[in-house]
């Protein structure tokens, strides 16, 4: 019984171990240690001296130590934050991904890199009392201007927002060339208010 419960904490201590200087709680506990550092200039704005290599070197320990004995409770949190910073990066990826409306601002021209097709659209633009949005049809690709002239009128063109074709206008999706489908487009701004 006494070999079990010594063995199983062994294996728990070198576990620990591992992921507190190979595996992700090391990576963590570097990052922790640089910050801590600090930089030339975050140490003049907080008006302070850069710590010694030998506090920094204690703080690691303590650290290490800490994350050895309590690695169940630090690895949720570490895993917890690793997939959310995955999927944020992988939002921000597929957002990034080709022209939208929603991101551009003008009048312009949008031209296929794939067949060359042009375009001239207008994606916003704006007076005082008056404002024209961009839209493009999500079944066959025609770009849409939606006027939305008069005060206190901005949400009236929502009513406007289907091509003849009855497909829907968007501003938000990834904009694609009308004659190929393709999404790889770009935008050369004439003109912006």
């Amino acid at each position: 019984m006494n070999d079990a419960l010594a063995l199983s904490t062994l294996a728990y201590l070198f576990l620990g171990l591992l992921l507190g200087t190979l595996g992700p709680g090391g990576q963590d506990i570097a990052k922790e240690i640089t910050r801590a550092r600090g930089t030339p200039l975050t140490n003049a704005v907080m008006q302070r001296e850069q710590p010694s290599e030998r506090k920094l070197f204690g703080f690691r320990v303590v650290l290490t130590v800490a994350f050895i004995l309590l690695w169940p409770i630090f690895i949720y949190g570490i895993m917890k934050d690793r997939r959310l910073a995955s999927a944020l990066e992988k939002d921000l990826a597929e957002k990034s991904k080709g022209l939208r409306y929603c991101y551009m601002g003008g009048c312009g021209t949008i031209t296929c890199k794939d067949c060359n097709y042009k375009e001239d659209v207008t994606s916003f633009i704006h007076g005082i009392d008056s404002a024209v949005s961009g839209f493009q049809c999500q079944w066959c690709g025609k770009f849409h201007s939606v006027n939305a002239s008069g005060r206190g009128r901005a949400r009236q063109y929502e009513r406007a927002l289907v091509c003849d074709c009855g497909g829907p206008l968007e501003r938000d999706k990834v904009v694609f060339c009308p004659s190929c489908k393709s999404q790889n487009l770009s935008y050369d701004l004439r003109e912006i208010t």
